[in-house]
């Protein structure tokens, strides 16, 4: 069932008002800025394992999560390396590719059946010399996109092996439970087998984590 204008409109706030708490920088999107993003808005529908988009291609959407849950990954010639996990209320894109044309270097893969209500590239682009803001808005979710990119080498550069373990669990604890072990293992940079023997060895502190 396609979505109203309305709807549209709150689930761009919501993630607006996600997106400038995570960067400290206001878009101050008037309404009918808002509204202008609305109505370019289309509906997508991907059953499990889709790609949004392969390397190589050139990406022409912005998604934004309405249900389901994808993951975005690359792959470093030997194996796929996770690089993050996009659920609801997200948005989810091959970033640099969306914003400056060029061919996709990562993918995105859905891990359950996905809806998502997405920005064409083409009609975002021509929204841009009506509104200042919009085009701001652009830049502050590519360099959102730049800042979790650097938090994710930071993290493996910073903390040991169980150190990310125990941190991905403690601070996401809906993923764990949704995203299957091996792409959780892929993106801590781990073995599949290392990861079930921590996840055995640390049940204890797993289960405290998760209140059981």
């Amino acid at each position: 069932m396609e979505h109203t204008t309305e709807e549209k409109t709150e689930i761009l706030r919501a993630y607006v008002n996600q997106l400038q708490e995570y960067t400290g920088r206001s878009l101050l999107l008037s309404a009918a800025d808002l509204a202008s993003l609305a109505h370019i808005m289309v509906m997508r529908v991907y059953r499990r394992r889709s790609d949004l988009i392969k390397t190589g291609d050139k990406e022409q959407y912005l998604h934004f999560i309405v249900k389901g849950l994808v993951r975005q990954y690359f792959y470093d010639g030997t194996n796929d390396v996770t690089i993050h996990f996009a659920r609801e209320g997200e948005a989810v894109s091959s970033f640099i590719s969306y914003f400056a044309g060029t061919s996709s270097i990562c993918q995105l893969e859905t891990l359950e059946p996905t809806l998502t209500l997405a920005l064409p590239r083409a009609r975002l682009e021509q929204l841009y010399p009506y509104s200042t803001r919009i085009n701001r808005m652009a830049r502050v979710i590519l360099s959102a996109q730049i800042l979790q990119l650097e938090n994710w080498e930071l993290n493996h550069l910073r903390y040991s092996i169980r150190e990310r373990f125990l941190m991905f669990i403690k601070n996401n604890q809906e993923l764990y439970h949704r995203v299957p072990y091996k792409y959780q293992a892929s993106y801590l940079d781990i073995k599949p087998e290392t990861y079930s023997r921590l996840k055995t060895q640390l049940e204890r502190k797993v289960r405290a984590i998760h209140g059981k």
